[in-house]
């Protein structure tokens, strides 16, 4: 008796096991993963933005040099306002495969056609072409119009790619876009001051001509730097499609296994471990945006970046070229690590309230109309030729560029946890394209066409007192 009883005891002990070993066991992302995977969706985002702002801060070299002179950043802004065209046929593509539409070869066309157009213009940006009456930096133009297209678009699909990760990813997002500024500073500062004019008289003694200064490695090597960085995002999207990290980190959305709450969906593209459509009691316990709000904040999205992405990077030359070389030269060296200064301050805020996002782009709209009005008075605005007016404009351009980038980056987050729809975040990229385009291409006209502004011959003495 007693051994039939241990018998039925020993089965029932095993029956327990079985059912324990047969529960789905909680899957422990190691730590290593989880920052492996962190660190290679920032490489990847290096991608999105490093070509154009290289070559923005290269502008005080390049446009000493270009046929274009001061006009060079308004007509490379144009480019830039054109080149929405990439990201309008996504949207139209997106809109007509609906559920088939993947990012995924957008991504990589994206990274690979950047790194050859880099390379093409290390070696053609000096070139010129005799065009419309007058040389004109075509070779310079053409790569900077592709640049854009990819850099444009990658606005959309990059942050469309994000809704397969867990929200705190999209902070890698962010501080990928922060280091496009931040490597390009330091690039710039190894690089040194240069396109500075010492004006020396000519062998007749007359007049006075330029000569500017050098610095300590070329321009075409400051782009093929770049280039290496775009190589590095590229095998960083390679590890993160190719190699289980994403499965290690647990990185995607998790899904959790009950029957009233589980919806999911399979892309035929993409492999099994991105492919979960998420709807778990953690999201719907977030608070839900209204379509108000949501809206709400896509037009402050739009005018925010309309001043800072279109106005602005046109007037450069106008705006910092008056207080000398030298303050467009350290302008365009910080004002880019503004964006990794609005990333590590949204590390403490990572969302704000719709008050203080209003209060917020109140303030930095009117530090851009404030450039705007010093662009306007040049060759001669307030404090032209002054130290303490080059640290003046150089600050403003500063606080604009980190108020802005900030409200962005918070704007991001808020539409990324608070929005129903997964589309969210791509219409936030297309509403930062879509600000873009309303401000560069009045900048061109009024800079090219109506001549607004005026600019400065070298070694002629203006604004006397």
């Amino acid at each position: 008796m007693s051994l039939e009883l241990q018998t039925n005891v020993n089965d029932v002990l095993n029956e327990d096991q079985l059912m324990l070993d047969s529960k789905p066991k909680k899957h422990v992302p190691a730590q290593w993963a989880r920052t492996t995977c962190f660190i290679l969706i920032v490489v990847m985002n290096l991608s999105a933005w490093i070509d154009l702002e290289g070559l923005i801060g290269e502008i005080p070299l390049i446009v000493v040099q270009a046929p274009e002179g001061w006009a060079l950043p308004s007509a490379a802004s144009l480019c830039l306002s054109m080149a929405n065209i990439a990201p309008a046929i996504i949207v139209l593509l997106r809109w007509r495969q609906g559920s088939r539409f993947s990012e995924i070869p957008y991504i990589y066309l994206i990274i690979v056609v950047g790194l050859l157009s880099c390379c093409v213009l290390a070696f053609t940006w000096q070139r010129t072409i005799f065009l419309f009456g007058s040389e004109r930096s075509v070779w310079f133009f053409c790569c900077f119009f592709t640049l854009s297209m990819l850099d444009c678009s990658s606005s959309l699909v990059f942050f469309d790619y994000m809704k397969r990760f867990r929200d705190h990813y999209l902070t890698a997002v962010f501080l990928g876009e922060g280091l496009t500024g931040i490597i390009p500073t330091f690039l710039l500062l190894a690089q040194g001051v240069g396109g500075e004019a010492t004006c020396v008289l000519t062998t007749n003694g007359t007049s006075l001509e330029p000569i500017y200064s050098e610095p300590r490695f070329s321009v075409k090597i400051y782009i093929l730097l770049l280039g290496c960085v775009i190589a590095a995002s590229l095998i960083a999207f390679i590890l993160l499609r190719w190699t289980n990290i994403i499965a290690l980190a647990d990185a995607v959305q998790s899904v959790i296994y009950q029957a009233e709450e589980l919806t999911t969906g399979t892309d035929p593209n993409e492999n099994s471990l991105m492919t979960s459509v998420i709807e778990s009691p953690e999201s719907k316990s977030r608070p839900q945006m209204t379509r108000r709000v949501f809206i709400f904040l896509l037009l402050i999205n739009i005018i925010n970046s309309t001043m800072l992405f279109g106005c602005l990077p046109s007037l450069s030359t106008y705006a910092l070229l008056p207080y000398g070389q030298k303050a467009f030269y350290y302008s365009s060296l910080f004002t880019p690590a503004a964006y990794s200064v609005a990333l590590l301050i949204n590390l403490r805020w990572e969302t704000i309230t719709l008050r203080a996002t209003v209060i917020g782009s109140a303030i930095g709209l009117m530090l851009c109309i404030f450039i705007i009005i010093i662009a306007t008075q040049s060759p001669c605005p307030w404090w032209s030729d002054t130290t303490h007016g080059a640290i003046i404009i150089a600050i403003s351009w500063f606080l604009a560029t980190l108020i802005i980038a900030f409200l962005r980056i918070t704007i991001g987050h808020r539409i990324k946890l608070e929005w129903k729809d997964d589309q969210g975040m791509f219409y936030f990229g297309a509403s930062i394209q879509l600000g873009l385009l309303l401000g560069a291409i009045p900048m061109y006209f009024l800079v090219n066409v109506f001549n607004v502004f005026t600019d400065r011959e070298p070694c002629v003495i203006y604004c006397l007192t």
